[in-house]
């Protein structure tokens, strides 16, 4: 049978084990909670890039030319973007006029795009554009794009590598993937071909939207890396 001071003797160490085990109870929750809001805000930025990446594709797709301010980009090109936005968001065609071969996508719909994409800094100045499969005519009659009805494969398709916060703006790292150079794997995969080039693309915040106010050529991310 323990004595009273033989108590006291294990007192003191086993105050100390309970102290530790609590300690390191503590810091894993606290590890954990920190671990689970971190996931959840890579998470969110994997989204919120996904998003970007989509509404980069009929700007990608025809590599327009770079522009370090949207009031200085090519308005034909910028016209032809928001017309195959238009068409990549998969509308049935029904909807639009056909006539003899050729589907009409009205003006209106045409420059809420074009404000979607590029904002409204810049007026639309409705115009027949030049594609790089096709024209797209603009008829002021009809005040509506005409067009072929036919599918055309994409030049460059954009994967978003990287995406960073600035106040009002967000510059996400672009690689420009060739549209043909996809290959299968042998174990069914499909690999992506090595980025033809990289772009910065620097969006403006509008209410709660954004919409690209720069094209600009970057470096590769490696290469951004060893500059720093």
């Amino acid at each position: 049978m323990s004595t009273p001071k033989q108590n006291k003797r294990w007192a003191k160490p086993l105050g100390f084990l309970v102290i530790i085990l609590a300690i390191v109870g503590i810091v894993f929750i606290v590890l954990t909670a920190v671990d689970t809001i971190v996931s959840k805000r890579e998470a969110a930025k994997v989204a919120e890039m996904q998003k970007f990446q989509t509404m980069l594709v009929p700007v990608v797709m025809n590599d327009i030319s770079e522009f370090d301010d949207i009031t200085k980009a090519d308005m034909s090109q910028l016209i032809e973007a928001s017309i195959w936005a238009i068409i990549k968001s998969d509308v049935a065609t029904d909807e639009y006029e056909v006539e003899d071969g050729m589907i009409f996508y009205p003006a209106e719909e045409v420059e809420a795009k074009f404000i979607s994409l590029f904002g409204a800094e810049r007026e639309i100045e409705h115009q027949t554009v030049a594609s790089s499969a096709f024209e797209f005519v603009y008829d002021s009659e009809k005040n509506a794009y005409k067009a072929p009805i036919t599918g055309v494969d994409a030049t460059y398709i954009p994967r978003v590598l990287d995406m960073t916060e600035k106040s009002n703006t967000i510059v996400l790292t672009v690689a420009y993937l060739s549209g043909s150079g996809f290959v299968q794997a042998d174990n069914g995969d499909i690999v992506d071909p090595a980025p033809s080039k990289y772009v910065k693309v620097t969006l403006r915040e509008k209410g709660k939207a954004y919409y690209i106010s720069a094209i600009q050529p970057t470096s590769a991310p490696e290469a951004m890396g060893k500059n720093k």
